[in-house]
């Protein structure tokens, strides 16, 4: 085999796992275990369900526009206008749902409290990770929601 070819093959692999390190440390939940996450405050009054997605470079980038931040619920297609970040939480992903230690629910009351208008949390790694509402926390117990895609 060439030089010229050994060289190829072995920027392919580089690029290729550049590439895999790349989507696998970008959002930290896809990993096992428990991860910092930011906290922001939803938007209601300009949040909400759209009916088409955004194009493929809105969708690759995750936003709806320059503020508005895409996800999808299930088969709902939103586009989410977040304030903050609140702080971070430590959270983990498992067969679809995001949780929050119950030690750390006190905190999400706290950070709810600092923005009063707010009735929806959400969780952000990469993008929105999942929807928490405010009035579905309970100290003492975990908080648990729905995985974003």
């Amino acid at each position: 085999m060439s030089t010229r070819r050994k060289l190829a093959w072995a920027g392919g692999i580089l690029v290729l796992g550049a590439a895999v390190t790349f989507f696998l440390v970008r959002d930290p939940l896809s990993r096992p275990g428990s991860h910092q996450v930011e906290v922001y405050a939803l938007d209601d009054a300009i949040s909400g369900e759209t009916q088409d997605p955004p194009g493929f470079l809105g969708r690759a980038l995750g936003m709806c526009d320059a503020d508005t931040y895409y996800a999808e619920d299930g088969d709902k297609k939103l586009c989410l206008v977040l304030n903050g970040p609140l702080g971070t939480v430590e959270a983990s992903r498992k067969n679809g749902r995001v949780t929050v230690a119950a030690a750390d629910v006190p905190k999400l009351r706290q950070l709810a409290a600092e923005d009063t208008q707010t009735t929806t949390l959400v969780l952000m790694t990469d993008g929105p990770a999942a929807l928490i509402p405010v009035a579905g926390l309970t100290d003492g117990q975990p908080a648990s929601a729905a995985a974003l895609s």
